[in-house]
């Protein structure tokens, strides 16, 4: 595939070489940017030949909509959290960086889809509808993710160490206030899953699913 595009790299530049040098000295240094930019896209992007590579390669894509979703609800959720107990703290940031790190993705996404975002979605008010639909999209992200990971989880070696229950056990203590902290951190989890998946990139497909 790589030499298919050099090949048509290299031809197109060779057929245009006389108007090549013809060009104003400005006219052919964007030509010759353009072509490195060509040759480095088709020589440095990565070389994907399962579905779990993919979807690794393909995060950054999600993170953005998360992060899009998330800036249109995090002032409230932000204003309404007056706890200065963190939910997501140091042990689960450590986790993501651990060999458990995969179970440990996988065990808070579950929570945020069973407890945390549905407390959510149930607290909406006529005043507050706007936050609907950006939760539903959250929602509907960490569903796919969730997914993933335990499709690809072989390809992440994933182990099983991390225990949920004290996470658990401090947002029951928050009471009415668990939902709001919980949701004010969905930046921090962010954070976490992108630095563990990134950590996973440009393997090319040496696991298999």
């Amino acid at each position: 595939m790589i030499q298919q595009h050099l090949h048509s790299i290299i031809s197109a530049s060779r057929s245009s070489s006389s108007l090549i040098l013809t060009m104003a000295p400005q006219s052919l240094l964007l030509s010759l940017l353009l072509l490195w930019s060509l040759l480095s896209t088709v020589c440095c992007s990565p070389m994907c030949n399962n579905q779990c590579c993919h979807f690794v390669e393909g995060f950054p894509v999600r993170l953005k909509k998360l992060r899009e979703d998330y800036s249109q609800i995090r002032d409230f959720y932000e204003a309404n959290d007056d706890l200065d107990t963190a939910l997501l703290d140091q042990s689960v940031e450590d986790s993501f960086k651990s060999p458990f790190a995969c179970h440990a993705m996988n065990s808070i996404l579950d929570f945020y889809l069973s407890t945390v975002l549905p407390t959510a979605m149930a607290g909406v008010t006529d005043d507050t509808k706007d936050l609907k639909p950006p939760i539903e999209s959250i929602q509907l992200i960490f569903d796919q993710l969730k997914r993933d990971i335990i499709t690809c989880r072989n390809y992440f070696a994933c182990k099983k160490q991390f225990d949920i229950k004290n996470l658990n056990s401090t947002y029951t203590q928050m009471n009415s206030k668990g939902p709001y902290k919980a949701m004010g951190e969905l930046d921090l989890l962010f954070n976490y899953i992108e630095t563990y998946l990134a950590s996973k990139r440009h393997r090319n497909g040496e696991a298999t699913v």
